[in-house]
């Protein structure tokens, strides 16, 4: 950001809201209570903590799974995190199980794994965090997992020897000389840094061709302008529904070719399916401020004895 003439430095903030799931998601653990077994226990307890119903009724779960004003007899199994203390406790009474249910959601490609993480993502606005991890004496089999997360990717400040340092996400995209050379005066001449920059390491690619509403493209474009990055979308679908702004990258194909014609303001980025030196021309004087990159196809190679699937392309941008 410029202001009167100096550089002044701006954080991007990403406004977040709660999601609830539109559908009910199976638990991620089976609770079995033996329920002869746990009256006999009720009743014990009651006597052990005068007839405290509350205190009866949740024990031992710390995470409300026993909360119901039947406690231990309907517990609410989407609380339920796995901790096993109710095992450790009661190992005659209750037990934990891995939900089938849920091992079956995703695919091949799609682990249930991933499928809780983006569906955390998706329902908080926030990314889970995972540390390295503890790898000392005290950790592996037979040991509890202790994590621990000492990343700056994660985390945009934190405190150091200094106090507070906050650590930059900002990317440059575009050209850069490997060197500025000034003249008498102090004033830069020859080839100058063409940059943009957005505020966080990632943009919004093109949705596939088979899912590409109007709805769609608007809340990308809108995601990439409240979070200052770009969302790329076909040049012909900018025009026709009318989405004009910095934060949208007109992707031009040859078919589209001739939309530009009707493209009545200069993006702040155009990006081609190649790179022919007369279109690359054209588009200079078209629009002399915009950057200019390709979208190129990378080979991803496997070695020896890795999985007889065919490799896939990749697609990627070099900016000029």
């Amino acid at each position: 950001m410029v202001t009167a003439g100096r550089l002044s430095y701006h954080r991007y903030r990403i406004e977040i809201r709660p999601a609830p799931d539109l559908v009910r998601l199976p638990p991620r653990f089976r609770v079995e209570v033996k329920k002869h077994r746990l009256i006999g226990l009720v009743l014990e307890e009651l006597v052990r903590y005068r007839a405290d119903l509350p205190v009866v009724l949740s024990r031992p779960c710390v995470y409300g799974v026993f909360s119901r004003p039947v406690g231990r007899l309907a517990p609410k199994e989407e609380l339920c995190v796995g901790c096993l203390r109710c095992t450790v406790q009661y190992p005659d009474v209750v037990q934990i199980y891995p939900n089938p249910e849920r091992e079956r959601l995703g695919d091949s490609y799609l682990k249930p794994a991933y499928v809780d993480t983006l569906l955390y993502e998706a329902r908080t606005g926030h990314v889970p965090v995972r540390g390295a991890g503890y790898r000392g004496p005290l950790g592996g089999a037979g040991w509890d997992g202790m994590w621990t997360d000492m990343s700056e990717i994660v985390r945009p400040t934190r405190d150091g020897i200094h106090g507070r340092e906050f650590i930059s996400t900002a990317i440059d995209i575009g050209e850069k000389p490997p060197w500025l050379v000034f003249n008498e005066d102090g004033e830069p001449v020859g080839a100058l840094p063409r940059l943009l920059t957005i505020q966080v390491p990632f943009l919004f690619d093109c949705p596939p061709q088979s899912a590409r509403p109007r709805l769609l493209l608007e809340i990308l474009a809108r995601a990439a302008q409240e979070i200052e990055t770009l969302a790329l979308v076909p040049l012909d679908l900018v025009v026709q529904f009318d989405l004009a702004g910095p934060h949208v990258v007109s992707v031009v194909e040859e078919e589209t070719w001739r939309w530009l014609a009707r493209l009545s303001w200069s993006p702040r980025m155009i990006a081609l399916t190649g790179w022919e030196p007369g279109r690359v021309a054209e588009l200079d004087r078209r629009s002399p401020g915009s950057t200019l990159c390709t979208r190129v196809d990378l080979l991803v190679y496997r070695k020896p004895g890795d999985s007889a699937e065919p490799a896939k392309a990749v697609g990627s941008g070099q900016a000029r």
